[in-house]
């Protein structure tokens, strides 16, 4: 995460929450200095046991909300500096681009600042990518598979 000429007043550690298909997941905190580097991974698993039409998965996306959050260790619970929202199916398969690369990528997107946060909105760095595959479910529940 980058934000050019932002010095932060509180000194506490930061991290980056994402939520996304109803988990939450969270990096490890790092110093109060920007560039932040989170240099991880964070893996999401779901299943859609009632979902056979790739359709109906694509509309399932586009109902849910990926929220990212950019938070300092500011107690008692934290403060959220800055945040991301976009449906799922645009935050894990953005349109295509005229450039080349792989699909996913090294994206960059503008969080939005919250209003405690002095200075240019954070810009965030990272990439996604995608699994999709078809699963039999057991005997009992074959019938909807």
């Amino acid at each position: 995460i980058t934000c050019p000429g932002v010095l932060l007043k509180d000194k506490e550690e930061l991290y980056l929450s994402v939520s996304v298909l109803g988990q939450y997941k969270k990096t490890q905190c790092v110093p109060a200095v920007f560039p932040l580097f989170f240099q991880e991974k964070l893996v999401f698993e779901k299943a859609f046991a009632d979902i056979v039409d790739p359709g109906d998965l694509v509309e399932l996306l586009e109902f849910d909300t990926a929220v990212l959050e950019l938070i300092q260790l500011i107690p008692p619970v934290g403060k959220i500096l800055a945040t991301y929202e976009e449906n799922t199916r645009d935050f894990l398969f953005p349109d295509p681009k005229l450039t080349c690369g792989h699909h996913g990528l090294d994206r960059e997107i503008l969080m939005k600042r919250s209003s405690s946060f002095t200075g240019i909105a954070p810009k965030l760095r990272f990439s996604t990518s995608s699994l999709i595959t078809e699963r039999l479910l057991s005997s009992g529940r074959s019938h909807i598979q």
